[in-house]
This record gives structure tokens, sequence and C-alpha cells, in this order.
């Protein structure tokens, strides 16, 4: 089975980065008035509050990461020595799951590739208070493919209903929230060496037929969901998904291993992702692995950092042997290659001499 794979080069403006201020203090606010009237921030989404600062009795101590914030990666926020049981959480005006860790409240924020860079509110509510942080997020440059698949493999494509099923399932098990974290210290790959295949790229199917003809794609051409989650087409009617991890090329049989501790959340096999696992590694964080050829594990299995989970194989919607590995936030899609370079200092800090409520 061949593949062909012609990138298509899209030229974007460069975006100025504003790093974060990883130990910023800011000026705790207590939550406005009903009848206050908070503005619109230029990036979507963003609400800023207008209500003055007012002095509260903890500092404010944020420490904020990583230094490069752009669309695909993520953004850590953790409150020092905030020691609220059930903190609650926003970003970009809408709830995000936060968790009390050792060192404060930590909140993490997705920033997947087909959500917008820009300037956002994260914040961290309190009993009578509220720390505010505006986050710019710079854009990134994610690019198109043509992939031309065999007859066999692009008949796959016409199963519509069953395709949506399956993004449904996969959908609820990524946005499952379970409030133990099971992962710590640094995260490894899940199979080594091979050649990968970038994470974000906007990929359009094509039969192997189409290859002998030129093949146009309009520069309006978008995907319109991730691959495995969503059903979509692109928005000239040609199939295609976004790509909502990496693809690493190694041997039929290479074995999977877990790059962290976590519970099997999901074994199956589907339409484009071919035989399945999901891991849940706690407090919002999943890595999945698609077109395996076997999954050694079991649904509600714990596995340790570096356990076997399965053999890297080709099923579903593949074109040869490699491995489909994701990282999930809340349900969404980042980048591994940004979730595996965060340093363990960035997601979990040492715990400050002195806590505040």
């Amino acid at each position: 089975m061949t593949r062909h794979i012609i990138p298509l080069l899209v030229l974007v403006a460069a975006c100025s980065v504003e790093k974060a201020d990883r130990n910023a203090i800011d000026t705790t606010a207590t939550p406005p008035p009903a009848d206050s009237v908070p503005r619109s921030d230029t990036a979507r989404g963003a609400m800023f509050d207008t209500t003055p600062a007012l002095a509260a009795t903890d500092s404010g101590n944020v420490l904020m990461g990583p230094e490069e914030i752009r669309r695909g990666g993520v953004v850590v926020a953790v409150a020092q020595g905030l020691t609220i049981d059930n903190p609650r959480c926003s970003w970009k005006g809408a709830p995000l799951p936060c968790y009390r860790t050792p060192a404060g409240v930590r909140a993490i924020a997705p920033l997947p590739a087909d959500e917008p860079g820009g300037r956002y509110a994260l914040v961290i509510d309190r009993p009578a208070s509220r720390i505010t942080r505006e986050v710019q997020v710079a854009e990134t440059d994610f690019r198109q493919e043509l992939i031309f698949l065999d007859d066999s493999v692009y008949a796959l494509l016409r199963r519509g209903r069953d395709i949506a099923r399956d993004g449904r399932a996969i959908r609820r098990v990524l946005e499952t929230e379970t409030p133990e974290q099971h992962w710590s210290g640094a995260w490894r790959m899940p199979v080594d060496g091979g050649k990968s295949s970038a994470y974000g790229v906007e990929r359009f199917y094509y039969r192997a037929s189409d290859s002998t003809r030129v093949v146009r794609l309009e520069p309006s051409a978008r995907t319109r969901g991730a691959f495995g989650v969503d059903t979509a087409t692109a928005s000239q009617d040609v199939p295609g998904w976004r790509h909502a991890g990496v693809d690493i090329a190694v041997a039929r049989g290479t074995s999977v291993r877990a790059p962290q501790a976590g519970a099997v959340a999901e074994v199956g096999d589907y339409v484009l992702t071919g035989k399945t696992l999901i891991l849940d590694h706690g407090q919002g964080v999943h890595s999945a692995y698609f077109h395996l050829d076997t999954v050694l594990v079991r649904e509600g299995d714990v596995v340790r950092r570096g356990a076997t989970l399965g053999r890297v194989g080709a099923s579903g919607l593949a074109t040869g042997p490699h491995l489909h590995y994701g990282i999930y936030l809340h349900g969404k899609d980042v980048d591994p290659a940004v979730w595996h370079g965060l340093p363990s200092g960035t997601l979990d800090p040492p715990a400050p001499r002195s806590a505040s409520r």
C-alpha cells in the first residue's frame, strides 16, 4: 500500500510572542456586582473585568509557563500556596477544570490548533476574590497535506454514520475528568525512533488514482474537525481532518509503552482510528494510541510508566504501519511535542513554605 503526500506551503506573517511572567504578582479583585458590565476583548471569548482591584490576604503569586505560549500548546498556571479544596477557574470566560496540588491551585489550559491565537483571560476564583492573568497566545503555521489512498482504504471514508458514532464515543472518554493525578515527572515517548509527522496539519484525502492528474486545493480550503473525534468534511467537500497528534513511523509489532502512569480508559476498534487505546492519567490528561495491531491491556487496568500497552499496526485509516500518538487536556488535543517538552518544574513546582486560603 502506497502513500503519497504533497505538502502545501502556507505563508503567514510572523507573530510576536509575549512571554508570560513566571513569577508575576497579581492584584486580586472582588467579583463584579451583578450590574457591572465587563468589556469584550478583541480576542474572541476573552472577557476582562473592569472592577477596581482590591487588596486581599493572598499575595497572588502565580507561576506561568511555558515561556513560549503558542496555538497548539498549553498554558500552565499555578497559584502558589492557594489551598482551596474545590477551586474554580475559567479560561476565555468558560469554566476550566483546575485542581489543588502541593504547590497550590493548578490550571492547565489547552490551546488546540483549531482555536485562534489572541489575548485571553485566565481566572482563578477564591471565596471572596479572584486572581486574573492576561495571556497572549501566539499564532502557529499549521501546513496542509494531500494524502492519496488506495481504493480499499478510501472506502472507509464512506462510512459516515459509523465515523460519527465512533467520534462521539471517543470524545466522551477524552472529556472525562478524574481527580487523582497518576502522572509525575518527565514523560517518555511511547515508541523509540521513527520519523514523526507533525501535529495540527490539515489533511485532505483523495483516491490514489487522482495522483495521476492535477489536483488543485482552493486557497480557502479548510478542515472542520480533528481526526478521530469529529465528523467533518473539508470546506470544498473533500474528506479532511486536522491531525490531532503525531504519527511515528516504526515497524509493525513494535512495542508501545506507557509515557506515564495511568488507567486504561478505553479499548476499542473504530473505523478511522482502528484498534484504539486511551489512557487516563488523571486531572483531565489523556493519551491516545491509534492504528494498533494488538492491545495487551484491558479497560480498567492501572499501568506504570514504561509498561507495554500494545503493538504498532496499520488498522483503520492508515497507509502503513505507524503509531498515531495524541495528548488531550480536558478533551482537547495539544501537540505532544510541546507537552513532553514542559519542564517538570512547570507542571509540578515545589510547594511553597507557607500556604494561604
